[in-house]
């Protein structure tokens, strides 16, 4: 009798203990798949009819990779040719119109574009002048350094209540903006416009100042730095 009771004990506990089996699964399986962003997609390879509807079209243009590709084709025009009085051996300067700069070249003129030009190829860009195109927004020059290209406007200015407007103009036609500065004593001045400039302007990326020969850049995120007036005053100071 107490044989049986145990078997029935043992048979129930091993009932009880079995596992019961996993419910069929009836939801849908979902399959995240991660399409790549515009923006990261082959490269398009630009075909532009003139540089004047090349420069049309990288204001219409609104990613980078587009833009990019527009400068890329630009610079390998053909009727690009360089401007040997002014280049280095390391360093260029192209232009479309050699022999018209030739000529203004020996009459001693120096173009405010080409100082600003010979600036940048001193310090290691080359550069790629453009023709300002009538009724179609522009920018002065494409720059080149390390393989990569920038869309630059250039002003001269002597400074003080001259000085906004100049850069106010020219962030108007490229996010990044070259100044050839003559005059520079009032430093804490030419600190606020700076700032006013970049806040007055928010397509504005960056800012390339010229204090003679010496490049100071001054990018947007600089402006907002607790140290941006020291900042500008030890740039300023800066002997090379």
């Amino acid at each position: 009798m107490l044989k049986m009771c145990i078997i029935s004990y043992l048979c129930r506990i091993m009932i009880e203990k079995e596992p019961t089996p996993y419910p069929e699964r009836t939801e849908d399986v979902i399959v995240l798949v991660c399409e790549p962003a515009v923006e990261y997609e082959k490269p398009i390879v630009y075909q532009g009819t003139t540089i004047t509807n090349a420069l049309k079209d990288y204001y219409s243009f609104t990613t980078n990779r587009e833009k990019v590709d527009v400068l890329k084709w630009i610079v390998a025009q053909p009727t690009f040719s360089e401007l040997k009085r002014l280049s280095l051996a390391e360093n260029k300067i192209y232009t479309l119109y050699t022999n018209q700069y030739d000529e203004i070249l020996k009459t001693g003129e120096t173009p405010n574009n080409l100082q600003i030009a010979q600036k940048f190829v001193m310090n290691g860009y080359d550069v790629f002048l453009l023709s300002n195109p009538k009724a179609t927004k522009s920018a002065d020059f494409i720059i080149r350094r390390r393989n990569c290209l920038y869309y630059v406007e250039g002003k001269t200015s002597s400074g003080g209540s001259a000085l906004s407007v100049r850069l106010s103009e020219g962030a108007k036609q490229a996010n990044r903006v070259v100044i050839n500065l003559t005059n520079y004593s009032k430093l804490k001045r030419l600190a606020e416009n700076i700032k006013a400039t970049f806040i007055q302007n928010p397509s504005l990326r960056e800012l390339l100042i010229f204090k003679g020969s010496i490049l100071i850049q001054i990018d947007r995120y600089l402006i907002t730095s607790k140290d941006y007036s020291k900042i500008i005053f030890k740039e300023f100071n800066r002997k090379k």
